[in-house]
């Protein structure tokens, strides 16, 4: 059964502004997660920590809503501030050093290869296989799981041109060769139905501020028990170790073995209580009719794209499509394409020479037949 969208529509009020097509960048928040995020505020205004209670629940809400989300345990769950925190917290905290290897794709956003290459410090070898237009082969990639790889970093969609990864498939091969898998899935997760576990990897970590529909500065990392276990904590503090009850001192270090684990001080409740709104919202949608949705606005895209003479980057109706869809006007540079549509209240980004478009569930089929109008005044 399809989403009655029109019971939807009301949350979002960015369709007042402007068409915001521009959700591979940071989402606008829905009505629920800024009032959640504005009642935090007043709590803590007016009464200050005196419902510190609730704050705590909140934040275990997260972790539960984070675990619905991707089929995992709440445990499994760990809260980052970004992306690219939660991609340093494994890559620090393997002990990789010489003789070791990490592969990356060639086309890879920068928060996917920094923390590898921040490894290379302690003697790591970064590899990079090809990925044209960002599109990964399987065949290419299984060929290079071999020593001195130790792991393998993804990205789940990527972010410039919108192929998905085959990463169950790569998390196969690589772990029937002792190599781990490690997931960037912020160009996926909430717009892709897949679980962590049908993903097979050993980690996965995205912000909430994209598909998420969430504020900046707040996301999850999911890891196994058996990696978590594996990884050392590079940050410690007086919330990710163990400490006596009602006690503050700390006489040895032991750390928790769960999701805090990686969790070393306070969290911020304001941008938890969005995202538990947030990921409310997600799951009462649904993961499967939103996919099936944001894939329809896919080829949607395409097909009037192709219509008016652009190039398509992206996949086809025959590969597996995420929300990313990415063009080149016959002639005009993808940063003035941006620009002007920015002016007829129209929002995109410009990625890679590509004008990327990035509808959500909320998208209407009126609205995109709107962006043809303009599209072909351009």
């Amino acid at each position: 059964m399809g989403l009655d969208i029109g019971r939807w529509l009301p949350l979002f009020p960015v369709r007042e502004s402007c068409l915001y097509l521009n959700h591979a960048a940071v989402a606008p928040l829905p009505q629920p997660v800024a009032e959640a995020m504005r009642a935090r505020i007043a709590e803590q205004e007016a009464v200050g920590s005196a419902n510190w209670r609730g704050w705590l629940e909140t934040e275990m809400s997260v972790r539960a809503l984070g675990a619905d989300l991707v089929a995992c345990r709440p445990e499994d769950v760990t809260l980052v501030r970004s992306t690219s925190e939660g991609l340093s917290l494994v890559a620090r905290g393997l002990g990789l050093g010489p003789g070791d290897a990490v592969l990356v794709s060639e086309e890879e956003f920068a928060a996917n290869v920094a923390p590898y290459l921040m490894l290379q410090r302690d003697g790591v070898e970064v590899r990079r296989f090809p990925a044209p237009g960002g599109k990964i082969l399987l065949d290419e990639v299984v060929p290079l799981l071999r020593p001195p790889v130790r792991v393998l970093g993804l990205s789940w969609v990527s972010f410039h041109t919108g192929w998905v990864a085959p990463v169950a498939e790569l998390a196969e091969a690589a772990h029937a060769r002792g190599v781990l898998v490690i997931l960037d899935a912020i160009q996926g997760l909430g717009v892709l139905p897949e679980t962590f576990p049908e993903l097979g990897v050993d980690a996965l970590v995205a912000d909430g501020h994209k598909w998420l529909l969430g504020p900046e500065g707040l996301g999850l990392m999911v890891t196994t028990p058996e990696l978590r276990h594996r990884l050392e904590p590079v940050l410690a503090g007086w919330l990710n170790v163990e400490r006596e009850e009602h006690s503050m001192f700390l006489s040895e270090l032991r750390f928790h073995r769960d999701g805090r684990r990686f969790e070393p001080g306070a969290t911020p409740t304001i941008l938890v209580a969005g995202l538990a709104a947030a990921l409310e919202l997600l799951l009462e949608a649904g993961l499967a009719e939103i996919h099936a949705r944001v894939t329809a606005h896919n080829r949607t895209l395409t097909r009037l794209l192709l219509e008016l003479g652009w190039q398509v980057g992206s996949p086809g109706s025959s590969s597996r499509l995420a929300g990313i869809v990415a063009g080149r006007h016959p002639y005009m540079p993808s940063h003035e394409v941006a620009r002007r549509l920015h002016e007829r209240q129209i929002e995109v980004s410009a990625r890679q020479g590509w004008v990327r478009f990035s509808p959500h569930f909320y998208t209407t089929a009126g609205e995109l037949e709107a962006l043809k109008v303009i599209l072909a005044k351009l």
